[in-house]
């Protein structure tokens, strides 16, 4: 039995899989770290990238303690992605960074359910009021430290830190507890705010309330440098802020007080 058609399709496919110094290509892949609250402009990045090159980005979500100390472990990695300038930071006083790109604001807000703000219109009437709250841990998540800040300019961060029944490790998790109604309210990113105003009231921000700063670092552990820089380009293009702007962070340069 002939099985020509069938040869020519597998010569096809061969050559398709050839470059053009007549070798065979092959996917090559980065390995990548990124605050979990990041994830939905992050996936966008990637699937651009991924479409774009035919290569593979593995993506290892977590809070910033989380990744950070999968990375300090494993001591592999080409990319880090960080809500807070603070953790690329230390990343860089360990030799660990060759390049650093700021890309978008992270800016904490306080928000209520809608269900249980009535009456509720500023952080004396909170403060007052036996609602509950949950917070990221200062020590797991970029908006920890900032979000502590955040009740110390209320002029009521006494007040308010008793009504802390929670904290957790990664934003994804805060922003579900506040929306299952587990708390009354929590001190979320501005960027989880804006996509449930039909749920949650964000109450004013007192001045001077720092925002952190989304920063990519590369990584001296890349295997792939070329590779790894054309990624981070793809972050730090129109498009990639864009995909940052689209889910609710602030560019950066509007005047906002940066946390050191």
């Amino acid at each position: 039995m002939r099985s020509f058609p069938l040869i020519g399709a597998a010569l096809a496919a061969l050559f398709l899989g050839c470059g053009l110094n007549g070798g065979l290509t092959q996917a090559a892949e980065l390995h990548l770290y990124a605050g979990a609250g990041l994830q939905p402009a992050v996936a966008t990045v990637i699937a651009k990238f991924e479409q774009d090159t035919g290569n593979h980005v593995v993506v290892e979500y977590g809070g910033s303690g989380q990744i950070m100390t999968r990375y300090q472990l494993t001591g592999q990695g080409d990319l880090f992605l960080a809500g807070s300038a603070f953790d690329i930071n230390k990343l860089q006083q360990k030799g660990k960074v060759t390049a650093a790109y700021p890309l978008a604001l992270h800016i904490p807000v306080l928000v209520l359910r809608r269900d249980k703000a009535q009456g509720i219109n500023n952080y004396a009437d909170l403060a007052a009021s036996h609602l509950r709250l949950a917070m990221g841990d200062p020590k797991a998540i970029a908006l920890g430290r900032s979000g502590e800040r955040l009740l110390d300019a209320t002029g009521y961060g006494t007040q308010l830190r008793a009504k802390v029944v929670v904290r957790t490790a990664d934003m994804p998790q805060l922003v579900l507890y506040v929306l299952q109604g587990n708390v009354d309210g929590a001190v979320v990113g501005r960027s989880d705010a804006v996509k449930h105003l039909d749920v949650l009231k964000v109450l004013p921000s007192p001045n001077n309330v720092p925002a952190e700063v989304v920063t990519l670092a590369q990584l001296t552990t890349s295997q792939n440098v070329p590779l790894t820089k054309q990624l981070a380009g793809y972050f730090t293009s129109p498009q990639g802020i864009k995909a940052f702007a689209d889910q609710g962070f602030l560019p950066i340069g509007r005047g906002v007080k940066l946390n050191p």
